[in-house]
């Protein structure tokens, strides 16, 4: 939206939820202008009271169940469509229709989003891998948005992608989201490995011997992420290694460093996406927009995580930081 075009709003972020613990329904994430976020679940998601969100900006400042209207997510012949209907918590009704009409092709583009650049507090590094990512075409559009009787103006992008003028408005109708390190889940458990692995619902952990993690695959409905050690991650003694992200090929990887550091019952744990995440550009447009000094390429090297473990205790501390 165009900036100070609402008193409250400045953006609207429709999502498709599908998994644990959620079940499947929408989720409108309402970008404040004071960058606080509100949550709007739909009735058919199953609420999570406790649910945080420290990544996004300042974090949040409501959560709650609403129905939403209206509702489309989707590509048909080339064209998007996105909608949504529903009262915020001042009762006024959001009301936004997007559709394009065009007999043009666009070349997406396969984008990890920088969704935890600007986060105060985070509990985890959010890595959200969005798979064939565009902006809406501007020609033949069809746009409706209000807020009551208000008229939305849509922000315009300030060049033309693929030769094709686009509006800020942009979407993926294929995303998956990564809370890697949740500093939220943490526990200390005694497990009995099988065949040198250990599976907890949908992650799996394989070990080239005892203690020994040489990766962790996170199963997905479609298809996994794939998380290695290079040494293998050793907490039995001090060690430094590499650690690498690899969601789909086309979405290319991210990579950082490891340090462990152990001191009799005492280990410490240190991680940082150093180098990044490397993309993997598929035309000229994306060869400048994701080029490994960009936003979208860098914002994670600021992250940093610390975990403190004491064995005999069985004491788990841990925390992230983002110096961005």
């Amino acid at each position: 939206m165009k900036k100070k075009t609402d008193k409250i709003y400045k953006a609207f972020e429709l999502q498709y939820i599908d998994g644990y613990p959620y079940g499947n329904g929408y989720r409108i994430i309402a970008y404040r202008n004071n960058n606080y976020v509100d949550v709007y679940d739909d009735l058919s998601l199953k609420f999570q009271n406790n649910e945080k969100f420290n990544v996004a900006e300042k974090g949040l400042n409501r959560h709650i169940q609403v129905p939403i209207k209206r509702i489309c997510l989707e590509k048909q012949d080339d064209c998007e469509c996105i909608s949504f209907n529903f009262k915020d918590l001042e009762n006024r009704e959001i009301d936004f229709y997007i559709k394009e009409h065009t007999g043009k092709k666009s070349i997406s583009m396969n984008l990890l989003a920088p969704i935890g650049y600007g986060s105060k507090n985070p509990n985890f590094l959010p890595l959200f891998f969005m798979y064939n990512f565009d902006f809406i075409r501007k020609k033949n559009t069809q746009i409706e948005c209000r807020i009551d009787e208000q008229k939305i103006v849509i922000d315009k992008f300030s060049m033309p992608i693929n030769m094709q003028f686009r509006y800020y408005a942009r979407y993926s109708n294929q995303c998956e989201l990564l809370e890697f390190a949740n500093t939220d889940s943490l526990s200390f458990i005694e497990v009995e490995l099988e065949d040198n692995s250990y599976i907890d619902k949908n992650i799996e952990y394989i070990f080239d011997d005892y203690n020994s993690l040489s990766k962790i695959i996170v199963h997905l409905e479609d298809g996994k992420i794939d998380i290695k050690f290079s040494p293998c991650f050793n907490m039995n003694k001090d060690t430094k290694g590499i650690f690498k992200i690899c969601p789909k090929e086309e979405m290319g990887y991210l990579e950082g460093i490891y340090e462990i550091n152990r001191d009799n019952d005492k280990i410490s744990i240190r991680l940082v996406p150093i180098n990044g995440w490397t993309s993997v550009p598929n035309s000229f447009i994306t060869k400048m927009i994701l080029k490994p000094n960009s936003l979208f390429c860098k914002w994670s090297k600021n992250y940093e995580y610390i975990e403190e473990i004491d064995i005999q205790k069985k004491l788990v501390k841990a925390k992230w930081s983002n110096n961005n």
